[in-house]
Parts: structure tokens; sequence; C-alpha cells
């Protein structure tokens, strides 16, 4: 089992227990910070890739991710090489026109990020020393790590 493949076990076998709360990749808040609310739905490895899911249909794939640190008051991954999150617009249906995503992809010492949000001018900054991935709020009770 890789380490791509041992990071989405720890995180399925913890589900529904991980942590739920607003996501921050490398520093760049998504929405306002602690503003939304994220949950996990399911994880599994492809590859070399961590995939993602969650509740209102938003999907999260990581590739190659670092260090994951899972715990009652934690969510991180430490680093990747690249973070895609996909999201439907708020109160729109749930069709191809209304996804949107945000892509960071880390080269050497900076993460450049993309995006094909059309309906407002979205922070693009990103800190590479920060996590490539974080969920940020609400905390819940996990079993002891195996």
């Amino acid at each position: 089992m890789d380490d791509t493949a041992r990071i989405a076990a720890r995180i399925q076998k913890e589900l529904p227990k991980v942590k739920r709360g607003t996501l921050r990749f490398w520093g760049n808040w998504f929405g306002r910070p602690y503003d939304n609310v994220h949950t996990l739905l399911t994880c599994a490895a492809d590859q070399n890739v961590l995939r993602m899911s969650f509740s209102e249909g938003e999907s999260l794939s990581v590739w190659a991710p670092g260090e994951l640190k899972l715990d009652d008051s934690t969510f991180q991954i430490s680093d990747a090489e690249r973070v895609l999150w996909e999201w439907f617009a708020s109160g729109r249906a749930k069709t191809k026109e209304n996804l949107f995503f945000r892509d960071f992809i880390k080269t050497g010492e900076t993460v450049v990020v993309s995006t094909n949000v059309n309906s407002y001018t979205p922070d693009m900054s990103t800190d590479p020393t920060k996590p490539a991935v974080e969920i940020l709020g609400l905390t819940v009770k996990l079993s002891p790590s195996s």
C-alpha cells in the first residue's frame, strides 16, 4: 500500500467523524474564515491522487499528498504537488455551467492558482509554507490512531 492509499484509508476509517469546517489551501481561505461548513463524505486513492467528496457535491483532489495530521482538532495535509477544489455555485442548480474550481499547482517555492469563477474576483494569494489542505472549524471526537 503506497502513502496515498494509506492516507485515504485513514481518512475513510474516521468518517463520518472527520472534522467539519471551512477549507483553506496553502493559507488561501475558500470563502470567509469559518463562514461555511464542508462535511467530508468519502475518500479514496486513485494512484497518487487523493479524491474526496463532500456533502454539497463538492470534490477535492490532492496529487502526491504529504503528511496527514488527523485528530480531534486537526485535519491537515502538509504538502502536495497540486490541489483541485470543485464546487457548485450556491443556490443554483448543480449543472456543468454552475461548477467552479480553484486549481493550486505547487512549483518549487510558489503555488500558482487558477479558477473559472466569473461572478467575483477571488483572493488568489497563497503561502507555500502553510499546509496544502486544512479543514478549520467544528471539532468532533475521533477514535485512537491505528
